[in-house]
């Protein structure tokens, strides 16, 4: 008996608590230093150009159409027009675009559609243009309702320097968004009624270009 009872104590000795790690600590990276985002735009082909010179996609001549429109609705003549997001939102469709006005000036603005009884009409759109030419970007943001009411914020602009590979935007709720310009355009929509704190230009490299794009007026 005191055998057994010495051989139990001797057992007992070896054996080691189990120690429970605890879980990694998730870093997250400084903006300046994230990835960019995949662009949500339609691929262009910078060769193609419908007879007003403005840059076409396949199967994007309707898009184009409609911009046109609303563009010489708003009184203005658009050169180098280019359409540079096509993309769905709800059950609306969503065109950016940028172009130079009669002014020379750098513009900017998007569209938002819908399709009632098959016909496509334009529900909500917006342009913003620079105070002088060849300034290095521009931005504007704009809240509206898709047509079965749901708010959006939206951010939309132009960069002229090839080195921004990225836009961020950081909104008041601080939560923030990154895409990928296109044809030097870029449009950014995120639910619900914000505040746009700042609007941020990225190199491929991860490093500031442009520390704050300025948010001019749009109508």
């Amino acid at each position: 008996m005191a055998l057994a009872l010495m051989l139990v104590g001797l057992v007992s000795g070896c054996i080691q608590p189990i120690e429970t790690a605890a879980p990694p600590t998730v870093t997250v990276p400084p903006l300046e230093n994230a990835p960019p985002a995949a662009a949500p735009t339609a691929a262009l082909d910078p060769g193609a150009a419908d007879a007003g010179g403005a840059q076409v996609a396949p199967e994007q001549g309707t898009a184009v159409s409609l911009v046109e429109g609303f563009i010489s609705g708003r009184g203005q003549i658009a050169n180098n027009l280019r359409v540079w997001y096509d993309q769905p939102l709800g059950p609306d469709q969503i065109q950016g675009f940028s172009y130079d006005n009669a002014s020379g000036l750098p513009c900017a603005g998007f569209l938002a559609t819908s399709a009632a009884s098959g016909v496509i009409q334009p529900t909500n759109g917006a342009i913003v243009c620079g105070d002088q030419p060849g300034i290095p970007a521009l931005a504007a943001m704009w809240h509206f309702p898709t047509s079965d009411g749901q708010p959006y914020t939206l951010v939309f602009g132009r960069v002229e320097d090839p080195a921004i590979a990225a836009i961020a935007v950081v909104y008041s709720d601080n939560t923030n968004q990154m895409t990928t310009p296109s044809l030097g355009g870029f449009l950014v929509p995120q639910p619900g009624i914000l505040g746009v704190n700042l609007i941020t230009a990225i190199s491929q490299e991860g490093n500031t270009v442009i520390d704050n794009i300025p948010q001019l007026p749009a109508s």
